[in-house]
């Protein structure tokens, strides 16, 4: 009889359960958007409804009827982290997480976004305006494609995603709000005089790779560097003439200094903006009576060197 009682205990248990948490589809499904920008982690996790058709999605009488105060998501609030200082259009916000918030006109267009400290606040339950709150002014513009599903992300065109920040925009339908954010840099780009001296000059390099289809590393042909230091910005450039690989030889590499004297770290800047760092790569001057001696290397096991032959 206990067997039986229990059998029966096990298969009501079976009816009454609900379905596997995987098998239910919200409405307006959990994502995240994750953004690292020279060691400063962006994280923004948010609701992202969908249009359905709804025409426009702002302005005009038949737009979705939003609260005053709208989070750009649904459910729950939409919420921005990150563990060191940045700037959000010109101002500086302190390590944290918020809640994101837009006060909408009477138009129903967006007129303001501020942050909020208070995370855990449902979407239809806008927080009142406080002085611990943080706001800037925004516009509705027009984007080049079309979103079914509101998302949040850095746009990586042109150069709107660079080494000291980017353009963190909300997307939906054919509009997207944008937000220019920055970081603190980790390193500066600017050389010193005396660290430039020993670096500055033009040298006949080769250097040590292994050729598409072979498998040992070879020596290439003499090629040169040329190794400038522009007093007024304080950038010590390296420029290559005659590398195998071409796009080297049209890119404008800047090297960084490092807290070990004699040694900087290569990177790529492009229209005069420094881009990317090859955090793993080293370049090495060191000096040999009149002349200096340089070297690039990697972990690939690629190596450039070669000797000054000019200043």
């Amino acid at each position: 009889m206990r067997l039986f009682s229990t059998l029966l205990l096990l298969a009501g248990l079976v009816l009454l359960s609900p379905a596997p948490a995987d098998a239910q589809i919200r409405a307006s499904e959990l994502a995240s958007m994750t953004q690292m920008i020279d060691g400063t982690e962006i994280r923004v996790e948010y609701y992202r409804p969908r249009a359905r058709d709804r025409t426009p999605l702002f302005g005009g009488d038949e737009a979705v009827v939003w609260e005053p105060t709208w989070t750009p998501g649904a459910n729950w609030a939409t919420k921005i982290s990150f563990e060191r200082p940045i700037t959000i259009n010109g101002t500086t916000v302190d390590p944290g997480v918020y809640s994101v918030w837009i006060e909408m006109d009477e138009g129903l267009m967006p007129k303001e976004l501020f942050l909020e400290p208070d995370t855990m606040i449902f979407h239809t339950a806008g927080p009142p305006r406080a002085d611990d709150q943080i706001s800037w002014p925004v516009q509705l513009q027009d984007a080049p494609f079309y979103r079914e599903l509101l998302t949040w992300d850095f746009l990586d065109y042109s150069t709107s995603l660079g080494s000291s920040g980017g353009t963190l925009a909300m997307h939906w339908g054919d509009h997207w709000i944008p937000l220019e954010v920055e970081v603190e840099p980790s390193m500066t780009a600017v050389v010193t005089e005396e660290q430039a001296a020993n670096a500055v000059g033009t040298y006949e390099v080769r250097m040590l790779a292994v050729a598409p289809g072979e498998t040992e590393p070879q020596w290439s042909p003499p090629f040169t560097i040329e190794v400038v230091w522009d007093e007024e910005s304080g950038i010590l450039r390296s420029d290559f003439e005659g590398h195998p690989a071409p796009w080297f030889n049209e890119t404008d590499f800047w090297l960084l200094p490092t807290a070990a004297d004699g040694f900087f770290m290569p990177g790529e800047a492009y229209d005069g903006e420094f881009r990317e760092s090859w955090a793993d790569v080293r370049a090495e001057f060191e000096i040999d009576g009149p002349s200096s001696t340089v070297y690039y290397t990697d972990p690939t096991g690629t190596i450039i060197e070669g000797r000054r032959i000019g200043n």
